[in-house]
């Protein structure tokens, strides 16, 4: 029998510049064995989120940020979001609202079956909100990810392997 192979994820930069894109870069921030994936930048520009297996985790995956400064190029130090957000499971897939709300999967917290959506709003403080599931028709008994919303329009697009899925 083949022996499983693990696909390992990581996160790379390119700019936009005269029509053109750069050449990606690796990101200091990835860890060579382990994955880091699914990026997410805040409204402001000053936090890029994103889920990674690195060791410290709470559990299978978790959802880390790092400050960002763009015009230097600059990241700091990532930062694990902590056990309120973080589980023994898997969080993944984050995406911040314009107005501060984290929504990342988790099939670590109680939900209706598999990955389901989570809302985390960040305070002005330092403080979080406690994750609320955000319920159906959001999510199902099967995985629901990758979640992401115009706060606005209140229109937004997921993921899913629901069943009447094309794959």
């Amino acid at each position: 029998k083949k022996a499983e192979e693990k696909v390992l994820l990581e996160i790379y930069r390119s700019i936009r510049k005269n029509g053109e894109w750069t050449e990606a870069v690796r990101m200091p921030f990835n860890v060579t064995g382990y994955s880091v994936a699914h990026p997410a930048i805040s409204p402001d520009g000053k936090y890029l989120y994103f889920a990674a297996d690195i060791n410290g985790t709470h559990g299978k995956s978790d959802i880390f940020r790092v400050r960002v400064n763009h015009k230097k190029g600059v990241y700091g130090k990532p930062e694990n979001l902590g056990d309120v957000i973080n589980t023994e499971g898997r969080e993944t897939f984050p995406f911040v609202s314009e107005h501060n709300v984290l929504f990342f999967s988790s099939d670590g917290l109680p939900g209706l079956g598999g990955l389901d959506i989570f809302a985390v709003k960040f305070y002005e403080n330092g403080t979080t909100s406690k994750p609320i599931n955000i319920g159906r028709p959001g999510n199902s008994a099967d995985d629901d990810f990758c979640f992401i919303m115009d706060s606005d329009s209140k229109i937004g697009f997921l993921s899913s392997n629901r069943p009447g899925g094309k794959g």
